[in-house]
């Protein structure tokens, strides 16, 4: 069975591209921002991980990640942040937030999968 992820961004041509990426591993479920994620996941979308630009509209990144990591029942889903914000400038930051990984924009496709397998592996040997 294939590991759910949620890919969160913005712009649409990213999400697909994203998408057609990662499908031949992973099932990949779309939102176009935080507000639109949380509501998935507060409907039910259990991820077994996300990816997430920090950069969108009504909901940003940060936003985001703070509010599932304030969420007991899935607080440890592993996060990886994928965007073109300068990962320097805010390394303190998303350290505190307990991410999971940083991929800077533009990045290659086997960073990616490789960043994604790791997260997912070290997640699942916390959980044993």
């Amino acid at each position: 069975m294939k590991k759910k992820i949620l890919l969160i961004d913005d712009i649409k041509e990213f999400r697909s591209m994203l998408r057609i990426i990662l499908s031949g591993n992973y099932e990949v479920v779309t939102a176009q921002d935080g507000e639109d994620a949380m509501d998935k996941i507060e409907h039910g979308l259990r991820p077994d991980a996300i990816v997430t630009d920090l950069v969108m509209p009504r909901m940003d990144g940060y936003e985001l990640i703070h509010e599932i990591r304030k969420n007991t029942s899935h607080k440890n889903i592993p996060i990886i942040v994928l965007s073109n914000v300068d990962k320097t400038s805010k390394e303190n930051k998303l350290k505190r937030s307990g991410i999971a990984g940083y991929i800077q924009k533009p990045f290659h496709a086997r960073e990616l999968k490789d960043d994604l397998s790791h997260s997912l592996e070290k997640a699942m040997a916390n959980c044993n």
